[in-house]
């Protein structure tokens, strides 16, 4: 896999743990939390290039779930 630059942070990856021992316990650890990091920035990436509407609207769902919270 190519990360192209991205590195998650300590910090970053502190934080995915947390949620993934609320949502998926089995795989909350470093690695697994790091690698899922790298590979959402990557499938984002990726949407944007083969369909840049359709990430701006998965981009506003997000924010109106985090607004939910």
């Amino acid at each position: 896999m190519n990360m192209l630059g991205y590195i998650p942070t300590d910090d970053d990856i502190a934080k995915m743990v947390r949620d993934l021992e609320k949502n998926d316990p089995e795989n909350a650890n470093p690695i697994y939390a790091r690698q899922m990091l790298i590979r959402t920035k990557l499938m984002y990436r990726d949407l944007g290039r083969i369909d840049e509407e359709l990430l701006h609207k998965e981009m506003d769902e997000f924010k109106e779930k985090k607004d939910e919270i």
